[in-house]
């Protein structure tokens, strides 16, 4: 015979389903300043990425809600704080999705905010054409192809590269660096 429960019982399990979910959007949302690091010194393996003065990072977000453009300002502060590749200068500025055509001409280099990659097709169209590399903390972009490097801290760095959008773009890394990530 199945017991009956108290209705705080019957709810529970359902309550920590959705917490559980809720925390990992969370954690998937996040750009941690770890992520920034690893994804600026990734771009030093790029021998393709010039390094004269300075290196134009667009923090490409989509502006489907209210904090996205904020997100997007805070991701690009902290990336401007940040030394550059060779001791390069970073420059880092949001820009919706729906501005990135216009905005790709004064870029060196795309930022892919978690959600961005909803735009695959957009984001592809300006990589392509101004021969960008983009990089991301969220793994979406490497199931939406729009991210050539998608890198990620935890207990340690991830990164893969979507080698056929690095061949698209014409981003060549260094031999050594291509050792050590994980291809798709």
């Amino acid at each position: 015979m199945k017991r009956k429960c108290f209705p705080f019982e019957c709810l529970l399990p359902g309550l920590i389903f959705g917490l559980a979910l809720i925390s990992s959007a969370t954690r998937a949302a996040e750009v941690t300043s770890s992520d920034l690091e690893a994804a600026i010194r990734a771009l030093g393996f790029l021998e393709t990425l010039h390094r004269d003065s300075a290196v134009n990072l667009g923090v490409v977000y989509a502006p489907d809600t209210a904090t996205a453009k904020a997100q997007a300002a805070s991701v690009a502060t902290r990336i401007s704080a940040l030394p550059g590749p060779n001791k390069s200068v970073l420059r880092a500025t949001p820009v919706a999705t729906e501005a990135l055509a216009q905005a790709a001409d004064q870029l060196d280099v795309i930022y892919l905010m978690p959600g961005a990659s909803a735009e695959a097709a957009t984001i592809i169209e300006a990589a392509r054409r101004r021969h960008l590399v983009t990089i991301s903390n969220d793994p979406a972009c490497l199931d939406q192809k729009c991210c050539v490097l998608m890198i990620r801290t935890g207990r340690g760095v991830e990164i893969v590269l979507q080698t056929s959008l690095a061949d698209a773009v014409g981003a060549r890394f260094s031999a050594v660096f291509s050792m050590m990530v994980k291809r798709q």
